[in-house]
């Protein structure tokens, strides 16, 4: 039973258990102090008896946030390179892509092709002598 119970818990340095809960060194001497948490004294300093699922479960958190943290940096980069591209190519004005208006237009091409007669064929000359 107590081999169980040594599996169950750790014992920590108030730093670490400072860092496991958020807060300040200074807060967790001052909670020891009033007797919210119960830690045993040693030579270089309090220890505190943790449960291994509190540390566990922190570390779960602790990578997810990091996880999270990577994956909005990514969508940051991609807003970035997608605004980068959108500034790059301003879109033109309907009215600024039309150069000539069309009827201009039509009567050029019409002066340019110019039809041309029909050759006759040798058969239906030949044909008609």
């Amino acid at each position: 039973m107590s081999e169980l119970k040594s599996k169950q818990y750790k014992d920590i340095s108030v730093k670490a258990y400072a860092k496991l809960i958020n807060k300040s060194d200074k807060t967790v001497y001052k909670m020891i102090k009033e007797g919210l948490i119960a830690a045993k004294k040693e030579d270089k300093g309090y220890v505190i008896r943790v449960d291994n699922f509190m540390i566990n479960r922190y570390e779960d958190m602790n990578k997810n946030l990091h996880a999270m943290k990577e994956l909005l940096e990514s969508f940051e980069l991609r807003l970035a390179k997608v605004e980068k591209k959108e500034t790059k190519k301003p879109v033109k004005p309907v009215k600024k892509a039309i150069k000539k208006p069309l009827t201009k237009t039509l009567k050029k091409t019409a002066k340019k092709t110019v039809l041309k007669p029909l050759k006759k064929s040798g058969k239906r000359n030949a044909k008609k002598k």
